[in-house]
């Protein structure tokens, strides 16, 4: 999920060139001959400046900001959802009094609103000077490119999160799939250990999916997925990482005091499921088998070492169930 509230000068995005959002505002004030070109994002109540150009009479720094209180013209535009041109800003009856005029060096803004994929506003490109301005109709087709430069580029953002989530994401139940619990458990198991947490690794096998299969349909096995995954996303907590690595598998990474409280998890997740699919006449053949691996500080270990350890005990449990 992309966080739209993040400063992207600050976070940049891997996505994304900041370089080029440097050169287009650089580029935008030597063709307009103005004191400043800038792309201004809006976000946390507040204006940024993510880029503004590097020429020596910009009287606007990268990173300044100004609150969504203050009478702006990127606030004008954030209203309506329109361009804006003020071309002389001290005879506007409108804008004189607006602070960045009355108090500061604007005499003329002309500007165009950028928009996340989603339709939301991201914020606004440009033209800020300290002089009285004329532009031509072509010159505002010209910023137009400009602009949607930098929607290609947020539209970019929108199109790496969903392929990264493609690749991470198990299509059916929207948990992680085996790929996305490591790039996650990874980075977890070396925050507990920097900040003294215990971690336990669970691992889950539905039992007799292959005889739900045959019996009422494959339909009927993935609701049996379906609700496990649901049961697990009420059950474990943000902090906690949950994936579908096989078929009928599943994998849970706990922050957790002790072994004692991982098999607590075990048991109430176990017999929930239980009492949900026995009230189900096509998923009433189905049960749960856990195992689980617990790590402390006492105890180095990876993430693969743990998942072997689970998913033995697991064919531990199961085998004497069965017996």
């Amino acid at each position: 999920m992309i966080d739209t509230q993040a400063c992207i000068s600050r976070n940049p995005h891997p996505s994304v060139d900041l370089n080029k959002w440097q050169t287009t505002v650089d580029l935008m004030s030597e063709l307009y001959d103005s004191a400043c070109g800038t792309i201004v994002q809006f976000r946390k109540n507040e204006f940024n400046a993510v880029a503004a150009s590097t020429n020596p009479d910009n009287f606007l720094e990268r990173n300044s900001s100004w609150p969504w209180e203050m009478k702006s013209f990127c606030r004008r535009i954030m209203e309506t959802g329109e361009g804006l041109y003020v071309n002389d800003a001290q005879a506007s009856a409108e804008w004189k009094k607006a602070d960045p005029v009355e108090n500061g060096p604007v005499r003329s803004y002309c500007g165009l609103p950028l928009l996340w994929p989603d339709g939301k506003l991201f914020g606004t490109i440009c033209i800020i000077d300290t002089k009285s301005t004329h532009y031509s109709s072509s010159f505002i087709k010209l910023l137009e490119q400009f602009r949607n430069l930098i929607n290609a580029d947020l539209q970019m953002i929108f199109d790496y999160e969903e392929i990264k989530n493609l690749a991470l994401t198990d299509e059916l139940t929207q948990i992680n799939n085996r790929r996305g619990f490591n790039h996650l458990a990874e980075q977890r198991l070396k925050d507990a250990k920097r900040f003294d947490k215990k971690i336990s690794v669970v691992y889950l096998d539905i039992d007799n999916m292959k005889s739900i299969n045959d019996l009422h349909g494959h339909q009927a096995g993935d609701d049996c997925l379906i609700t496990l995954s649901s049961l697990l996303k009420t059950y474990c907590r943000d902090s906690d990482i949950i994936a579908r690595v096989g078929g009928d598998e599943f994998l849970v990474m706990l922050l957790t005091q002790s072994a004692t409280h991982t098999e607590e998890f075990c048991v109430r997740l176990a017999n929930r499921f239980q009492q949900l699919t026995s009230s189900n006449s096509k998923l009433s053949l189905a049960s749960l088998s856990y195992g689980y691996s617990f790590q402390n500080e006492t105890r180095e270990i990876n993430v693969e070492e743990l998942i072997l350890e689970a998913d033995k005990n697991m064919y531990h449990y199961k085998h004497d169930q069965k017996n």
